[in-house]
């Protein structure tokens, strides 16, 4: 789970590196939630330091369970950011996806990765 004021790496190429989670729907965040960030660092690209954009938690090192009885975890908190309308700025991902972006929300994040797992 991720609480508001939490560090979040960006790991798409809009620019932008470090992102602080400044609103969640929920009281955190978890795997696949929207969030808002505020941009705190970046280095060229489509966004600048000091922006805020809304944001797709894609890693967590929170332990994320499954139906099946699965669980998993990364080392890192990390998010995509989004455009107003929910997709996504940047056109390449550093990170692997769940299959839980599998669904039809999240084609157009789904074709950026590299594979599902």
């Amino acid at each position: 789970m991720i609480p508001k004021g939490a560090f979040l790496r960006v790991v798409d190429n809009s620019g932008a590196r470090v992102g602080q989670v400044i609103w969640t729907r929920f009281s955190a965040a978890k795997l696949g939630s929207i969030v808002k960030v505020a941009i705190k660092e970046a280095k060229g690209g489509k966004v600048a330091a000091g922006q805020m954009k809304k944001a797709v938690v894609v890693e967590t090192k929170y332990p994320t369970r499954r139906p099946n009885g699965a669980h998993f975890q990364f080392l890192r908190n990390s998010c995509v950011l989004l455009n107003e309308k929910g997709a996504p700025i940047g056109s390449r991902m550093r990170s692997l996806l769940t299959y839980e972006f599998g669904k039809p929300r999240w084609k157009r994040l789904s074709m950026l990765g590299n594979r599902l797992f």
